[in-house]
């Protein structure tokens, strides 16, 4: 249920590029919305610190808006930016039904996107997925 705007800059630096972050990205095709499941619940996981919670929705990708990207252009995406850190503007699923049923665009400069401090891995993990971020 909605009450007000959970929008959030998240932003993450891998430590190696094929360092998994700790989510994973999902499609959902007949809403054409992207959104995450955190794969480590674990205090030491990059999107955790980072600020993400499952089931967000993924709006932006490093400043660019992939709500139009189908599953394999949001992944090439992913796959050709590993080198760099990530950056997601992300929102809790009542603030995108909220957004989106009010015919509300989302941006980088809505007043109510909380800014949160970027985390930096502090660690190295070898094992890298296609789907996993």
């Amino acid at each position: 249920m909605y009450t007000n705007d959970d929008i959030r800059l998240c932003t993450m630096q891998r430590a190696i590029p094929q360092q998994k972050m700790g989510l994973k990205n999902f499609y959902f095709a007949s809403k054409r919305f992207h959104y995450i499941t955190l794969t480590e619940d674990l205090p030491l996981s990059l999107a955790l610190r980072a600020g993400i919670k499952s089931y967000d929705r993924i709006i932006f990708f490093n400043g660019v808006n992939i709500e139009d990207d189908t599953f394999d252009q949001f992944m090439h995406r992913i796959d050709i930016e590993r080198h760099l850190p990530v950056q997601m503007l992300v929102c809790s699923p009542a603030t995108y039904e909220h957004y989106k049923a009010n015919k509300k665009p989302f941006h980088c400069d809505l007043p109510t996107i909380q800014r949160l401090k970027p985390v930096y891995a502090t660690s190295s993990n070898k094992a890298a997925s296609k789907h996993h971020l």
